[in-house]
């Protein structure tokens, strides 16, 4: 599935009236999802993770973010270039770890 034809798929069920919905959803998915891989380590759980457990909170995240940037007229797709360009760059000014600009 392209990620253009996911976020107007998905925009289908958005059903919520504050706009606020999705950003503060999403705050809480994203920790649901990285849950599933920091208890199990605090844990020193050397268990596998869950790959449907993964798979069920990732769809949250990317169902909330698509919502978030569809609200804002903003493609899943246009992030996705965008970042590619970013890293690319950083990448070519040696920038790639997080210390790089825009």
């Amino acid at each position: 599935m392209h990620l253009n034809t996911y976020q107007l798929e998905a925009y289908k069920t958005a059903l919520y009236q504050e706009r606020m919905y999705p950003i503060a959803s999403l705050m809480v998915e994203a920790a649901e999802l990285a849950d599933l891989f920091i208890k199990p380590m605090l844990r020193g759980d050397k268990g596998e993770i869950d790959v449907d457990e993964v798979l069920s909170e990732a769809g949250d995240v990317l169902w909330n973010l698509s919502c978030l940037l569809s609200d804002c007229d903003i493609t899943l797709e246009e992030v996705a270039q965008y970042n590619i360009k970013k890293l690319n760059r950083r990448a070519d000014n040696g920038t790639i770890q997080g210390k790089g600009d825009r």
